[in-house]
This record gives structure tokens, sequence and C-alpha cells, in this order.
């Protein structure tokens, strides 16, 4: 494949600015970009030459765009304007700020909780454009785009398909990537939602083991791969709903995958709240709780401390169940009577033995002091757990365990807190990790919280931003070096610059003393070599005048061509017209020259800049004549 021109800077159609590359596709390069008119920063992607020859191409690209501006979703790039420069036809969308999937994969899998808020992001995206009968056809982690505060978005729509097209005429080119390629795709049928949503499972696959199920291989052994190989099983620290999922997503029958996007996104959302036990744990209290209400004193005693704070255990509760019962014995002896067997057996822990000849009825309690002195014990131990109770209760709200938040983006952060029933403050420094990621937490994971705390969470604001240095006015390699020293990159266009030295910066954008991340673009204007442009042309016949011409060179040129109308007065020598430079701004005339004798000539000023004006005086024989301007800038 011939390697595609860099355009980085070129303004198209005098409005976009192209600054860098940032990505590169089958069809076109995709520049970061300034538009001049709007002066806002976007995403500008160019037709490449070759596609450009082909009107089949040109045609498709076009109707990527369309398609692009058809699908209406926060999730999905979004398009601002479509056009044909001399560079090739380009459309130009919003630049989104931060990194790709594809980047973040490098360094290496994300944690389940962060995949499947990607993910979940992902599908919902995709769900809309299938609600507007488009099919991306190309979901992989390259068009997958992570913005520094957690957002997802989708883009490069290259092969989107229409969902409800009935055909799909044969091709050579097998539309979509390889490595995450649909069965239905490598056998050349129509794509639906449900190639999609295999697509997006093989992303999932990959964000959770690091690499996709199938990597190696030619083309066509990937794809052979795609229609009969089972992907290899998922690390072990990933959660079984999530497995779920993902061989659902990746079954080979569309049939047996999730219908479209919005059903994907739907079984992520419930598998990230089957991932949170403590949340089961405190529905269950809280059932066994409202059941426990209706039963006796003492059940609903133990029921509702285990409700209250789960850090009582159980046997905690159990506990207060047998002091009650001692109590209600130690009542039973102070008023004479005798207590049942039932208390004997809670108060004791086991049931008396038989006495005597093998009766079966319980031998007479007789009471004792010492007995009964332990009975008052045990009452005051009661009178102690009741309080203790009391305690528990007056404290009742369930309890969770704070997750560990840091490590994971904005978004993350949210969906674990919502999950473990706590809520984050996020605040922001500058600091060396990743843009938009956690990087502290108070309280640590692992602390015991009452459900609905505040966890303060502190997220990366990236490195400390930069200060634009001054560069107008220094030669174009100076000034690069600057900016790179600053941190910052660049993106030099050339530009007419009348009255500067060549190669020397006029203009830069963003301007100095401006704050700016740490790795942005600055925009440079370098004045290009002078040549002669030329301005106006005019003619007549004898006597005539120029309309007012504004110079912004140093000098300035006139060429001038006269033909005498049929034979001079004067067979010898003819007289014909003469020209002089008036200028306007002082009334005062100069340079005046003669047209000669029909031959082209040129007359040159060094006036500088100015707004002037040439008058032309008939000479003694009639001439027809004509001139140009040229500026020298």
């Amino acid at each position: 494949m011939p390697q595609a021109p860099d355009l980085a800077g070129r303004a198209l159609d005098d409005r976009y600015e192209l600054h860098v590359v940032i990505g590169e596709g089958a069809f076109g390069r995709v520049y970061r970009g300034l538009d001049r008119r709007l002066e806002r920063a976007v995403a500008v992607k160019v037709i490449k030459p070759w596609w450009a020859e082909d009107g089949g191409w040109v045609e498709r690209f076009q109707r990527e765009a369309q398609l692009l501006a058809r699908v209406s979703d926060p999730g999905i790039v979004q398009i601002f304007d479509i056009g044909d420069a001399q560079e090739g036809p380009y459309y130009v969308a919003e630049l989104v700020e931060g990194e790709s999937l594809a980047e973040r994969l490098r360094r290496g899998p994300l944690p389940p909780a962060e995949a499947l808020a990607v993910s979940e992001q992902l599908c919902g995206a995709l769900a809309s454009a299938h609600a507007q009968g488009v099919v991306h056809c190309d979901v992989k982690p390259a068009n997958v785009l992570l913005t520094p505060d957690g957002r997802v978005k989708v883009g490069d729509f290259g092969v989107a398909r229409l969902a409800d097209a009935t055909s799909q005429a044969p091709s050579a080119t097998l539309a979509g990537t390889p490595r995450y390629m649909s069965p239905e795709q490598a056998r050349g049928r129509r794509p639906t939602p449900a190639t999609d949503v295999y697509s997006a499972g093989v992303v999932l696959y990959e964000m959770l083991a690091g690499e996709p199920p199938f990597a190696g291989g030619s083309p066509v052994e990937l794809g052979v791969r795609h229609l009969q190989d089972l992907p290899p099983r998922l690390p072990a620290r990933v959660p079984a709903a999530i497995r779920e999922v993902v061989e659902r997503a990746l079954a080979k029958d569309p049939a047996e995958r999730y219908p479209d996007g919005a059903a994907m996104a739907a079984a992520l959302r419930t598998a990230g709240d089957s991932m949170d036990p403590a949340a089961g744990a405190a529905e269950k209290a809280a059932a066994n709780g409202r059941s426990a209400s209706g039963g006796s004193p003492a059940g609903a005693v133990g029921e509702r401390a285990v409700v209250g704070s789960r850090d009582v255990h159980r046997g905690a509760a159990a506990e207060t169940v047998r002091l009650a019962a001692g109590a209600q014995e130690t009542a039973d002896l102070r008023a004479g009577g005798a207590p049942d067997a039932a208390a004997t057996t809670v108060l004791d822990g086991g049931s008396r033995p038989p006495q005597g000849g093998g009766s079966s009825q319980p031998r007479p309690y007789t009471h004792h002091r010492p007995h009964r002195r332990l009975l008052l014990l045990v009452a005051g131990l009661v009178a102690a757990g009741a309080g203790l109770a009391a305690l528990l209760l007056s404290g009742a709200g369930a309890r969770t365990t704070v997750p560990e938040l840091r490590g994971l983006p904005t978004a993350g952060v949210r969906a674990r807190a919502k999950r473990l029933h706590v809520q984050p403050a996020l605040s922001s420094r500058y600091s060396a990790a990743t843009l938009g990621v956690a990087i502290a937490q108070n309280p640590s994971a692992g602390t015991r919280v009452n459900d609905g705390s505040t966890v303060r969470v502190v997220i990366s604001a990236g490195p400390p931003p930069v200060s634009v240095p001054a560069v107008v006015g220094q030669p174009s390699a100076a000034a690069e070096a600057v900016l790179s020293r600053a941190g910052l990159h660049y993106g030099a266009s050339f530009v007419a610059a009348p009255g500067s030295t060549p190669e020397v910066v006029t203009r830069q954008a963003p301007g100095p003393a401006a704050t700016v991340p740490r790795g942005s673009t600055v925009a440079l204007s370098i004045a290009e070599v002078p040549r002669w442009r030329a301005l106006t042309t005019f003619s007549g016949v004898d006597n005539g005048n120029s309309v007012p011409i504004r110079i912004l060179g140093r000098k300035w040129r006139v060429l001038y061509s006269m033909a005498y109308q049929e034979t001079c007065t004067l067979l010898v020598v003819c007289l014909g017209p003469s020209a002089q430079a008036q200028n306007l701004q002082t009334g005062s005339t100069f340079g005046g020259f003669e047209l000669g004798e029909g031959s082209e000539e040129t007359h040159s000023f060094a006036s500088g800049p100015g707004l002037y004006r040439l008058e032309v005086s008939g000479g003694h024989d009639s001439a027809r004549w004509s001139m140009t301007v040229e500026d020298y800038y």
C-alpha cells in the first residue's frame, strides 16, 4: 500500500487547519485541526489520494459521514461538516480528547469492573445506532475512544451498513477487521445488529484477558477460527456473571446472541449488580427483619441486631435469645413456680436426663440458694444484653465495605460506588497518573461503613498544565525547539506575510501565556518566501486610469503591452501613451514611463506598501494598451 502524504500544516478550503496526524484507517487519515471560523478544535478525516480517484470509494467515504450525521447519541462521535478540497474529500468531526481503548490495552487488561463500565457504555452507543437502522460492522478497540472523564465514544463508521438492507452486493473485500469479525462477516453474509454484538463481545474479552480470543494467523485463518473454534477460557479472576455475558455475545449463531446493543447493555448492567455480594446480603437481612417483626420479642431482637449492624454475629443474637429465656425462668422461680422443660433446656444447653426407674417425667427441681444466686447473676447478664441490643438498635443502619476505587476511571468509580452503596465525593489534583483515573480515596478499601457513607476520591487531573511560550518573531526551527522543551507539540502552516522575514513565526494559537495541558498542539503560522502575486489587469485606448491598488510588499511592478491602431502619424517615430503612478494617500505622482512602441515591457516600483493608482495619458498617436499589476510579498 503506498504512503499517503502528510497534510499537516495545510488548511482545507482556507478554513480547517490540519495540525498533526492522530489516526489512520483504510480510507483516510485523521488530523487534529482547528476550525478557523468557529475557533474550535476539530478532527478532520481526509480520504487517501488513491481512493479519491475511485468514484465508488468516494461515495463510500461520503456515506460514512452521512451515517455519522444520521446517528445522534452522546456516545457516538458527532459529525460537523463535509467537503471536497484540493487535497481530497474530507469530513470534520468532534475532536475527542483522551485515548483509544487500543492504546489503553497496550498497558494490559482492565479490572473487571472497569471493563464492565466501558463495555456497557459501548453497547449503549451501539444501541442508538441499531435503533436508527445502522450497523457499525467494525467494532474494535481502535474505534472506541475513552475521554478523560470516563466517557466512551464510538467512531469510524467507515464500513457501516444499513440494518434494513435486504441484500448486500458481493465483494472481494471483507468489511471489518479479522480479529474482531463475526462468523457471518467471515462468510460474507449480510450484517445485523447481532454482528456488532459479537464484535463487542470480542472487545470485552480482550479487556478482561489482555488479548482477543483469536489473535494469530492470516486474515483467512482468523476468519476460520471465528467460524469454528471456541474461545479460550477467561482468567479465573473474571466473575461468573461477566463470563456468561461474553459467552452469549460470542455465540457462533447470531440467533443465540443478544439481538442488539440495547440487550447486551442491559445484560451487562445485570451482571454488574450481581457482582456485589454485600448488596444481596443487605436485601436478605432486610427481608429477615421484616418477617421477624411479627414473631416473639426475643426473636425480633435477634433479627434486628443482624439488620442493624452486619458486624453482629448471628451467634450473639442467639445468645440474646438464650438470656431472655433464662430471665423468664428466673421470674418463674421467684413466683414459686417451676420452670418448664423447654426453659430448662435453653438455660442449661441440654435436656436433663430422666430420674429414677426409667420414668419419663422430669424430676422436680430443688431450689437451692446457690442456684438462686446463679439465676440472679444470669438476670443481670440479661439486663446487660438488653442494653447492648438497645445500643445496637440506636445505631441501626445497614453496613457495607468500602470498595477499592483507585485505578478506576471516573465512570467506573461512580458505578462501583453505586453498587456497594457508598457516595463518592470527587476532587482532582495534578499527578503523573493517567488523566481521569482515581489515585486516592478516604476511607481506604476494606473499611466497614454505614450504607450511604461518603468516600472521598481524588481523580488525577494529569500532569500540571504548562504555560505556552511566546514564539512569534522567532525562526521556525527555534520556535519548534522552544515548544518541544515546554512539553508541547506544534503544527506549522506557511502563510503570505508581507514585510516579514521568511521562515519566521508570524502567529501562534494558543497565544503566549495561555495555560494548556502538557502535550497540547500549538498552531504556528510561518512566513513563506516572497513571490510575485497578480493583483489586477486593465486595458484601454489612449487615456485611462486603473482602480485603486493596495500594495502590501516592499516593491511592485507593471507588465504592459501596447499596439498602435492602423499606422502612426509619423512614419519614423510613433508617439504613444505614457503612464505614471499616483500615491492616493499623499496625492503625489512618481515613476512615469513611456509605453514604448508596442513591445511587452515591465516597469518596477520600490515605493513600499500603500494605496496607489496608475494614470495613462494618450500620446500623439492612437494606441490600444493593456497592463497587469503584480505585488511582491
